[in-house]
């Protein structure tokens, strides 16, 4: 078959391109949003904050046509992240800034009902379509993973200025959105979409100018090496290390600093890991005032009174603190760091369920999320919390996960999980 063949296939699923069925009609609609997102995602930086809520909308329409109702596992899902945004939204109570905090509270709850609609749609799918929407979605990853390598050479070779903070900012937001294409990529049985994940992966630990993203490529470097049937086990040992030290982080920051200042070895790089540690340490006394609740979500953005006579921290305002352990220490308290930790293990406990190619893709996905959190950006975000979702469902949908109630596959929920090895 060739390759129009096979476009045709895909796009028009057999029926004739000017069909008026409704649900496929709707479908087409998906099939082109996943298609075109990752391009969108490189070249308009903010894009995954509509396009999840574009394509949720796609889905609620075609679950419109059925009547189904939701899975199990959607409903438990459901309840959690409700139970999230009741928890985000109880920190309006003791906020320093209560606008911020139901601006965080209003995202959550938003793209909480997007994936919801975009999971449930998902596993709606008949196999056939799961295969169209799987196959239209790799070649957008695919296209995008080119463009974000083409966009790095550009800045690295193109530009006056490589170190122009404005093509670093750029590069900060679509190194994120490449390395999990390339994460999905990798986990795909063809050597060439292994292939070009290993060609983006060496581009950007050259090129990307993301240490967040440079210590996820590595992290799942490592793991892709392992042998599958230790992968499970790599993946808790991290989740268990990052948990513990997350869990310290606001008491051994201050001591490390003044260590590895007194013994030099902050000069070695005095960008990324000092300014970070010094912009912790700074934290630190804040997240003391307020352990147990913190100061409300969404509320470090131009914190007062936080940076005081910087050492290596040299930005003029406080986005964030680069770290969602201490953004969340200081927002939410030890309870906000719980929650995260029970979300992170209940996640963790899920992916380990999986088998095979998903069970690498969904790992490695939560692992570049939490390390790219950890170094830079902020989860409350938008166009995160946009990127995550359409991640997520990418990951789902690869997974190829629905099987009818009652067969012999592996349950998950109370509805039938059959994974493709």
């Amino acid at each position: 078959m060739s390759l129009l063949e096979k476009s045709h296939a895909v796009i028009l699923g057999g029926f004739p391109a000017s069909t008026r069925d409704r649900d496929e009609i709707i479908f087409r609609t998906l099939i082109g949003v996943y298609a075109v997102s990752p391009v969108l995602f490189v070249f308009i930086e903010m894009s995954p904050t509509v396009v999840a809520f574009v394509a949720a909308l796609a889905g609620a329409l075609f679950l419109s046509t059925k009547r189904l109702s939701f899975a199990e596992g959607t409903k438990s899902l459901a309840v959690a992240l409700g139970a999230l945004s009741c928890f985000i939204f109880s920190s309006v109570l003791w906020s320093d800034d209560k606008t911020r905090s139901l601006v965080a509270t209003r995202d959550v709850f938003s793209y909480s009902i997007a994936a919801i609609l975009l999971f449930q749609c998902i596993l709606a799918l008949t196999d056939a379509q799961r295969d169209r929407l799987t196959k239209s979605s790799l070649t957008g990853l695919l296209i995008g993973t080119l463009c974000v390598m083409g966009r790095e050479l550009y800045f690295a070779f193109c530009t006056e200025d490589p170190r122009f903070v404005g093509n670093i900012f750029t590069l900060h937001k679509i190194t994120v959105y490449g390395a999990f294409f390339a994460v999905i990529l990798l986990a795909q049985s063809k050597p060439l979409w292994k292939g070009i994940a290993a060609i983006f992966a060496v581009l950007t630990l050259l090129y990307g100018q993301s240490t967040g993203v440079d210590v996820a490529i590595i992290i799942v470097a490592l793991i892709f090496a392992i042998p599958a049937k230790y992968r499970q086990c790599a993946f808790v040992v991290f989740l268990a290390v990052y948990l513990f030290l997350a869990l310290i982080a606001p008491f051994v920051v201050s001591p490390l600093f003044a260590l590895l200042e007194a013994r030099g070895w902050l000069a070695f790089h005095p960008g990324t890991f000092a300014a970070r540690l010094d912009l912790w340490k700074m934290i630190s006394p804040h997240i003391a005032d307020r352990p147990i609740l913190g100061h409300g979500a969404n509320t470090m953005r131009n914190a007062a009174g936080v940076v005081v006579n910087p050492t290596y921290y040299l930005l003029v305002d406080l986005p964030s603190a680069h770290n969602i352990v201490f953004d969340l220490w200081y927002e939410l308290g030890v309870l906000g760091i719980a929650v995260y930790g029970l979300l992170l293990a209940a996640i963790m406990r899920t992916i380990g369920r999986l088998k095979g190619p998903c069970h690498f893709m969904a790992g490695s996905c939560l692992i570049v999320a939490v390390v790219e959190l950890s170094v830079d950006h902020r989860i409350w975000l938008s166009w995160v919390l946009g990127a995550l979702v359409f991640t997520a469902s990418i990951c789902i949908l690869n997974c190829r996960s629905v099987a009818q109630p009652g067969t012999d596959k592996r349950t998950k929920g109370g509805a039938a999980v059959s994974v493709k090895r």
